[in-house]
């Protein structure tokens, strides 16, 4: 009976979600805006309370919203499904098949326990050893989960073999120092994560950033954000009474590690070459993805990459699907006008009641934090924020690039347990270190200090001419 009563609502709010579309997509298109705009932002908003409401898993959703705007004529099947065969979502996958190759040999583990060996044997020490390695580890592997995978554990060590409490303050502390730095910071670098990528992809055609090019936009914010993220852990976390902190720990998981195989010592010469080619993509014209299928072919002929691996390793069903899906719905915004209509007609109220870019981004900051509330996948939140700031702030002459950055690093949130999905990966691997609620203040710091980091950024950005 109850699953029946589920069943029913489920349904009954599908139809209502339908027909809120059907409506829109009737509606005269005003202005410049044509019938195909019009049903393009029927089946936009359905989509968005669909996933609003979690009725059905996102990237189902975004999926049947591209097919959607082939049944109704919106666009051709080339252009619904543009994303699918894009350089953008071909270097997403590559990255993440870097990052497991990278992973699956242990390079991962050797270069962090030989970094954090340097730092003095205090909770202060430990802190910036453990934020050092994450930030080290953040350019080099393109992979969030990696990162946490590796470091967790070793946090959870050093709060047990020096009996801090699981759930106190020192512990939540030593959890932050790996997780925000490898969750968050790790984006102010183009190879820190996959979704650099789809962020240049969403700023549409003849946007391009080099390595160098895009650590310089973000330099000030990532420096923002490194340090006020340092002092917040001293301030908040650090206990009262001085810990001494063992440094047998270090020295035995470096002894345990076995001699570098044949496959390590390949992944090491394969990351060294990638990221030399990724910082020097300027003047040899390589693209990122180029560097990432070459890594890839490498791998694969080494055998650290298995074809099980491609089929098993990759989520192909779910968020391949749902960054494609999310790229093509934010493509179809120019191709059916909807772009340059919301632009001209937001215009005279945005020079009202946003005058400066430094509103502009308070206010898409906030937007994004209370959406998080609501829509809990995340990308869905990056799309509906951009499909709204993006047409407002071209009028006031912001690239796509501060729109979409502040977005998405505002969505990273972890408020909530479930807002966050590295956050979640991270909780999972620290053997109850901690639970949300004694990190859940370094989340609520973040929303002001990443506020804070763009803010920071704008004289840098306006010097650049993006805003």
């Amino acid at each position: 009976v109850f699953m029946k009563s589920v069943n029913t609502r489920k349904y009954c709010l599908s139809i209502l979600c339908i027909l809120i579309g059907l409506v829109i997509g009737l509606i005269r298109p005003p202005g410049e805006l044509t019938v195909e705009s019009m049903r393009y932002l029927g089946i936009f908003m359905t989509a968005v309370l669909l996933l609003i409401l979690q009725l059905y898993p996102a990237p189902l959703v975004a999926l049947f919203a591209c097919i959607a705007f082939v049944a109704f004529h919106v666009c051709t099947f080339p252009e619904a499904f543009s994303a699918w065969s894009g350089d953008t979502m071909w270097t997403v996958i590559l990255m993440m098949i870097f990052a497991t190759g990278i992973a699956k040999t242990g390079l991962i583990d050797r270069i962090a326990y030989n970094i954090i060996k340097f730092f003095p044997a205090t909770y202060t020490g430990m802190v910036v050893a453990i934020m050092a390695t994450s930030t080290i580890l953040s350019p080099i592997v393109p992979n969030s989960y990696s990162k946490c995978a590796v470091l967790g554990p070793f946090a959870a060590s050093v709060a047990k073999a020096n009996n801090i409490k699981k759930g106190s303050r020192a512990a939540a502390g030593l959890f932050c120092a790996f997780f925000v730095p490898a969750a968050i910071h790790t984006m102010a670098f183009l190879t820190g994560s996959a979704m650099t990528f789809v962020l240049i992809g969403m700023m549409g055609d003849g946007y391009a950033f080099s390595w160098t090019e895009w650590f310089v936009c973000c330099s000030p914010w990532f420096i923002v954000n490194l340090v006020l993220t340092f002092l917040f852990i001293q301030v908040y976390y650090k206990p009262k009474e001085k810990l001494n902190i063992s440094k047998e720990l270090i020295h035995q998981k470096i002894a345990e590690l076995k001699p570098m195989s044949s496959d390590e010592k390949a992944a090491a010469g394969i990351l060294a070459v990638s990221i030399l080619l990724w910082i020097t993509g300027s003047y040899t014209g390589l693209k990122a993805y180029t560097v990432a299928a070459l890594a890839f072919c490498a791998m694969f002929l080494k055998g650290i990459f298995t074809m099980k691996d491609f089929q098993d390793m990759v989520p192909w069903g779910g968020l391949i699907t749902l960054v494609a899906s999310l790229l093509s719905i934010s493509a179809l915004l120019n191709v059916v006008g909807v772009n340059n209509w919301l632009a001209s007609v937001a215009a005279p109220v945005i020079i009202r009641f946003i005058p400066n870019v430094y509103v502009f981004i308070i206010l898409l900051c906030i937007s994004t934090y209370l959406l998080r509330y609501l829509e809990c996948t995340g990308l869905a939140t990056l799309a509906i924020i951009a499909a709204i700031f993006l047409p407002i702030g071209a009028p006031l002459g912001i690239h796509p690039f501060i729109t979409l950055f502040a977005d998405y690093l505002a969505m990273l949130v972890w408020n909530l347990s479930f807002h966050n999905p590295y956050y979640l990966q991270a909780e999972a691997v620290v053997d109850g270190l901690i639970t949300h609620k004694n990190v859940v203040s370094m989340s609520h710091a973040y929303m002001v200090i990443h506020i804070l980091g763009l803010l920071a950024s704008v004289p840098l950005w306006r010097y650049l001419g993006m805003c």
